[in-house]
């Protein structure tokens, strides 16, 4: 016992953990890893607590964490996070387990008065009046033996979190709000937010991607699912194998063959014939598409944003009257951006798939134009 957490580094104290946790009512939860030469972060630590104790579980010492999966997808053991999808991401891919029944202590402030994009230190000191040290916030969480420091810091990432959880629902007034947080809550329990993205779709998230026309798109949605394929297979960061201004200019460009590939700004000089063939018969699918499967254009153009600007502004300004009234951070309902594609939608008559017409969301909506 150090500093109040219990370091677990033997696969039968793991076991003896994981069959206490599921006798728990509540969990508290919490990871460190080190995320800059790989694909997928490398755990380094797993912090739990309930009110009973604080156990630091050191993933380095395991081969994965299996044990563990029974813990993190009992439905009747409530997780708390701070900003959970991430954490639980690495969580299911070192568990193989699906997580159930979590917490998000961010999602949790927006519908408590608090801001729903603060960090855990800022929610802390003004929850509960507590103050969390964070001078190993750039620890190397993979050298051992760990330090004190680490160890105090890594604990006090998750002791808090079961009298902050009490804290928010105290503060969470009124049985609508409740209803919307636990409805808002249940969305994480979907599977696909914590398994491999769709390497089709990378394409939505390339920085520059949105100037391109469909044709462009095409293109970058076949050499950006190439570079996440290869980025994975590699254990690669993705921009270890190709940024994202190199994708761009490719989706540009258009290239055919190696001697334009390598004509390119930026495009690596030592890329493997294999790789780079690859990536030209990437090129040479999206440039093939008939014109009518291209993807649409991302974002909304300057002279649709303008033409919504005076309806954005006049809806954003109606929630947030009606956010103030029950305590909701306004940033949980929509951002600018969500409500410009909502009214776009509208005028399309394609509203119905959108998130601001489904669940609580539309509830709200629906007293907004009342």
């Amino acid at each position: 016992m150090i500093h109040g957490a219990e370091l677990i580094t033997t696969a039968n104290d793991l076991a003896v953990l994981a069959a206490r946790l599921l006798n728990a009512e509540a969990v508290a939860v919490d990871t460190e890893f080190f995320w800059e030469r790989t694909y997928y972060p490398v755990l380094g630590l797993v912090q739990l607590a309930t009110a009973e104790g604080c156990w630091l579980v050191d993933a380095v010492a395991f081969h994965d964490l299996r044990t563990l999966g029974p813990v993190l997808a009992a439905p009747d053991v409530t997780k708390l996070l701070h900003d959970a999808p991430q954490d639980l991401a690495i969580l299911a891919r070192a568990t193989g387990a699906t997580p159930r029944t979590v917490f998000d202590t961010r999602v949790a402030a927006g519908f408590a008065g608090f801001s729903s994009t603060g960090a855990l230190q800022a929610l802390l000191r003004d929850a509960l009046g507590v103050e969390l040290a964070k001078a190993e916030t750039r620890s190397d969480w993979l050298r051992r033996p760990l330090s004190a420091g680490q160890i105090r810091y890594a604990a006090e990432d998750v002791i808090h979190l079961i009298p902050l959880r009490e804290a928010l629902l105290a503060r969470c007034s009124g049985d609508l709000p409740r209803t919307w947080l636990r409805e808002e809550l249940a969305g994480l329990d979907d599977a696909a937010l914590y398994g491999d993205r769709d390497p089709r779709l990378m394409y939505q998230r390339v920085k520059g991607g949105s100037r391109l026309d469909a044709r462009g798109l095409a293109v970058l949605r076949e050499v950006a699912a190439w570079r996440e394929e290869e980025a994975r297979q590699r254990d690669w960061p993705r921009g270890h194998v190709l940024p994202d201004t190199v994708l761009v200019a490719l989706a540009e460009a258009g290239p055919r063959d190696r001697a334009a590939l390598a004509a390119l700004p930026g495009f690596p000089r030592r890329m493997p014939d294999r790789a780079a063939d690859a990536l030209l018969a990437a090129v040479a699918r999206g440039l093939a598409l008939p014109a009518e499967a291209c993807p649409q254009p991302m974002g909304i153009g300057m002279v649709e944003k303008r033409a919504l600007k005076g309806p954005s502004d006049r809806l954003l300004a109606r929630i947030r009257a009606a956010c103030e009234a029950y305590g909701i951070d306004p940033a949980l309902v929509a951002s600018r951006a969500d409500v410009e594609s909502y009214l776009l939608a509208q005028q399309k008559g394609q509203v119905a798939d959108h998130p601001l017409a489904q669940g609580w969301r539309a509830q709200l909506l629906m007293m907004v134009r009342t």
